[in-house]
């Protein structure tokens, strides 16, 4: 999206927001429980929509749930759509058949919670960020969203530099739902357990979720597990069994070693993965202002914080790292040295999409998240050699 009224972007979803007593909570997931956790006192939560079946009819978190169609918003009613950016797609598009409207009858969970805490409470509260220590992986997945099948050599990050992205970070932001450790497979990062235990000692009260992702396929040091059981973390465990049958051993021992350790994690089976596909897409003869809706359709929601800076597109920044997009303008970059207190409300609208330009120079090379994008592959499918696509 492209900045219009720099620190005004939201001034109009904001007064929506204050017309509606209560919500109820499309998704009835892990991000319908982030964000119960983060409002319980602020704001009246009716019940939970869910397409699933097996889940209507039931109590999720104490709290009714049923499908969409059962509904009947008054005007001072609304709706959170609170599931992951994959599965929003159909969803939007269920509420806008419906004759609900983004913005007036519904909201995106990461846009409600941010606008919310800005101008109710001059706070900057972000959805989450995504912090790579590295790019190292012992796989070789043929759709890495790092990009790893065309980079020449990993990227890999130095101690002080990481705790210079964590002290800056947490001077600009006051608090964030998610802060998310990925890669790469941080497993094989030799500083991963300190970089955890470090975030979680001097920001853990400013977190509601400290999360790291692993492949499954690594099974951390005895002194690595302990460090992580004395944090408070989450690790998602991605099964890609069916992908690399080899690890499974590997796999089995990495649960009984974090149940061991009282390690909280939970097991993360995707059931395909969105081909991006850089070496077959070139929009670039598009006009701007096609590229900015293409941008704009995209449901992809996560930043990279690098290097003192955001970057609007972490898949952006990451195509950047791998040498396939070239250098990002610094128009899809927010600089946090520069940000001061009179800035927040900018900040927060760069986290939730807005830069000068209102898209990303990878955007000419990227399918993107968009209903446009149906082609879906095998999770973690490898790569008979390390430069195939």
């Amino acid at each position: 999206m492209k900045w219009k009224c720099r620190g005004h972007e939201y001034d109009h979803v904001y007064q929506k927001i204050t017309t509606k007593n209560s919500f109820y909570l499309f998704g009835a997931g892990d991000y319908g429980a982030q964000f119960l956790h983060v409002f319980k006192e602020e704001v009246f939560v009716k019940g939970y929509i869910d397409n699933a079946v097996s889940k209507q009819g039931t109590l999720i978190h104490g709290l009714p749930c049923c499908s969409l169609d059962k509904i009947t918003l008054t005007s001072e009613e609304g709706i959170v759509l609170t599931m992951s950016q994959i599965a929003r797609i159909s969803a939007i598009e269920q509420l806008l058949e419906n004759g609900y409207k983004k913005n007036e009858d519904f909201f995106i969970i990461e846009d409600f919670l941010s606008i919310y805490h800005v101008y109710k409470k001059d706070l900057v509260y972000f959805s989450s960020i995504s912090f790579l220590p590295s790019t190292a992986c012992n796989l070789k997945c043929r759709y890495c969203l790092n990009f790893n099948p065309f980079a020449e050599q990993f990227y890999v990050r130095e101690w002080d530099a990481l705790v210079r992205d964590i002290d800056l970070f947490f001077s600009c932001v006051d608090r964030i739902m998610l802060f998310h450790i990925s890669g790469g497979e941080p497993m094989i990062y030799k500083y991963t357990a300190d970089l955890a235990a470090y975030i979680d000692k001097n920001y853990g009260d400013r977190i509601d979720t400290l999360r790291m992702v692993t492949n499954g396929t690594i099974v951390p040091k005895e002194e690595v597990l302990e460090i992580l059981s004395q944090c408070h973390i989450e690790i998602t465990v991605d099964d890609y069994r069916d992908a690399v049958p080899e690890y499974r051993c590997h796999f089995n021992q990495l649960i009984d070693k974090l149940e061991e350790y009282h390690i909280k994690y939970y097991i993360n089976k995707a059931d395909s993965w969105v081909d991006l596909a850089p070496e077959k897409t070139d929009y670039s003869d598009w006009p701007e202002t096609l590229l900015e809706k293409h941008r704009e359709s995209c449901s992809q929601s996560w930043q990279e914080l690098r290097d003192g800076k955001l970057y609007n597109c972490n898949y952006a920044a990451y195509a950047t790292v791998a040498g396939i997009a070239g250098e990002q303008d610094v128009e899809e970059i927010y600089d946090l040295t520069s940000f001061t207190a009179d800035k927040k409300k900018e900040l927060v609208e760069f986290r939730l999409g807005y830069t000068t330009k209102g898209y990303t120079n990878f955007c000419k090379k990227c399918r993107g998240f968009t209903p446009s994008n149906p082609v879906k592959m095998m999770p973690a499918l490898q790569a008979r050699n390390c430069m195939e696509k």
